[in-house]
């Protein structure tokens, strides 16, 4: 940056806060860096900062690890948070920033002047008047549980059968897809008493709550700031047989706060990044998102229309970057329907996404689901899902409830999602979205108001179905780097039985470039292939077995 102007800018930004920390309050930034400049971390050993899962991820999407994935400079976040009125709140590895607290302004001063300092953007500013709706979801407590438990004829969805069966879910539940070895990272704004709720007994004592993480207050407790994350929850995976039986109720979890219920400030949307960049390298499938923003407690921070296309706020940038990384993102329309601002919220707004409207359980749209399109004109919300009065629990009641709200139909949407990726793993999270949204009712005609319609899970697995192959008794998990380098190559994968396999590299004129072979055991093998010579370019990974064999395409370095 120009030096004369970056001087300008930081006048012009001092003088901008100068008034709002007269009053000593602590105002929290965004502060962006330039670089990432002599990190300890390299893309040839993401698993020092990647999860195993999360590298899989990276391979079935045929997305490279780059320098995005790498953790932000500790050096600079030290620098910064040397100064005495300062606090650090969240990293943020894609964008290459952080989030700090800071009461004093010649501390800002001087950090504005730090050579590895872009810029430094308010995101929460004075406590001003709070534009949460209270109304926005809406709960009705059932008189009774009146369902006999071992004898009804929807056992054992009891309550929540007619919002699964509009989806035909119960076709895959019965085949036994229930989500199981699916990872989901729930976002919100807290899970209050879920570690008590007899619906989520289940998780807990089968070990499938993998982590929790406060983004907010970072006090390592998410089980007492808020109920809707248990109601969210419950959606996917709720379960007590003969009353109430949620998407997914075999998938493991990450619980991550990243909304303050009582606040609305641009932060919560950083939150969010930060939440999401956890989740990638925790190697989760999925996150849903039953979050959106559009008005702040300051005005000045709102949101436009216009800016609903899905590349202008952070919060869809990171989302889209998320999708890019292999993660399905399910995200909430919103529920501004019926109001002066009747469009769809972001995230709902990325790309690459899979964002829900509501409707009731017999298909009809439901009043204050959100509208499309985004403002580049893509279709949004993509499909829709029960988010009118959706049975679900909530804290301090055993009984079910009704509730009405996006965030709803986006974790029923979320839950089985997993399920038919469950079937299919070999595909990658676009090809979920396209499969889903190719089984919806009016995949042809799609609108403003649901999109391509209400999918059908039975028609989504029963089309693919015929196209699978046999599976090999041996799966690459990853390899890594992506474009090769001087220092060889990386694989990961896994095997049914221990056997010897033939690893072969070729050009593209199909010259060989390696070749060898490694005994492999029986589970998860990583091998490591020594220095070789490949030029720039396009080249191929071959596996072969005695049943077969894998090809991969690669780049050289």
């Amino acid at each position: 940056m120009n030096i004369s102007f970056k001087v300008l800018l930081i006048s012009i930004f001092l003088i901008l806060v100068e008034n709002l920390c007269a009053q000593q309050d602590t105002l929290k930034y965004w502060i962006q860096f330039t670089d990432k400049n002599n990190s300890p971390y390299s893309i040839d050993e993401p698993e020092q900062f990647l999860s195993f899962k999360a590298i899989a991820r990276r391979t079935k999407s045929q997305t490279p690890i780059s320098e995005q994935d790498l953790p932000v400079n500790q050096s600079y976040i030290d620098q910064i948070t040397v100064f005495p009125s300062v606090q650090f709140i969240n990293p943020s590895k894609w964008f290459n920033a952080i989030t700090i607290s800071c009461y004093d302004t010649n501390d800002l001063n001087q950090i504005m002047q730090l050579p590895f300092v872009q810029q430094i953007e308010i995101v929460q500013k004075l406590q001003l008047s709070n534009t949460k709706d209270p109304n926005e979801t809406t709960f009705e407590i059932e008189p009774k549980n009146n369902i006999e438990i071992s004898n009804n004829s929807h056992y054992p969805y009891g309550y929540s059968y007619n919002q699964n069966h509009l989806h035909q879910i119960e076709y895959l539940h019965e085949l036994g897809l229930n989500g199981e070895g699916m990872t989901i990272a729930v976002f919100d704004s807290g899970f209050e008493t879920v570690q008590e709720m007899a619906c989520f007994n289940h998780l807990f004592q089968e070990n499938r709550i993998l982590s929790t993480k406060d983004f907010v207050d970072h006090d390592g407790d998410v089980y007492w700031d808020h109920f809707h994350g248990a109601a969210v929850l419950s959606t996917i995976a709720g379960k007590i047989d003969g009353v109430y039986y949620g998407t997914a109720t075999k998938a493991k979890f990450h619980l991550l706060r990243s909304e303050d219920a009582d606040k609305e400030n641009i932060i919560e949307e950083d939150n969010w990044v930060t939440a999401a960049e956890y989740a990638d390298s925790a190697g989760v499938d999925i996150i849903n998102s039953s979050l959106g923003y559009t008005q702040f407690d300051d005005s000045l921070q709102n949101h436009t229309y216009a800016q609903m296309d899905g590349n202008t706020t952070r919060i869809a940038k990171a989302a889209d970057i998320a999708a890019s990384k292999g993660i399905l993102v399910v995200a909430s329309a919103g529920n501004s329907g019926a109001n002066d601002w009747k469009y769809i919220s972001t995230p709902a707004d990325a790309d690459s996404i899979l964002t829900v409207g509501a409707v009731d359980s017999l298909g009809n749209y439901a009043f204050f689901s959100s509208v499309g399109p985004a403002s580049d004109g893509d279709v949004k919300p993509n499909v829709a899902s029960v988010g009118f009065q959706t049975y679900l629990y909530i804290p301090y009641y055993e009984k079910v409830v009704r509730a009405n709200g996006t965030s709803f139909s986006s974790p029923m949407m979320a839950g089985m999602s997993a399920c038919l990726w469950q079937a299919f793993p070999n595909l990658n999270n676009m090809e979920i979205i396209d499969l889903i949204q190719k089984s919806a009712h009016q995949y042809n005609t799609p609108d403003s108001l649901m999109g391509y319609g209400i999918p059908n899970f039975r028609k989504a697995y029963t089309d693919i179905l015929g196209n699978q192959e046999q599976p090999l008794n041996f799966e690459i998990i990853a390899y890594y780097p992506n474009p090769m380098d001087e220092n060889g190559l990386k694989v990961l994968l896994n095997s049914d039985v221990s056997q010897v396999i033939q690893i072969e590299i070729s050009n593209t004129l199909g010259q060989s470039i390696y070749s060898g072979e490694m005994k492999i055991e029986k589970g998860q093998n990583l091998i490591s292939i020594g220095k070789f010579y490949t030029a720039k370019g396009i080249c191929f990974l071959k596996l072969i077995a005695e049943d077969g064999r894998e090809d991969f395409k690669m780049l050289g370095y």
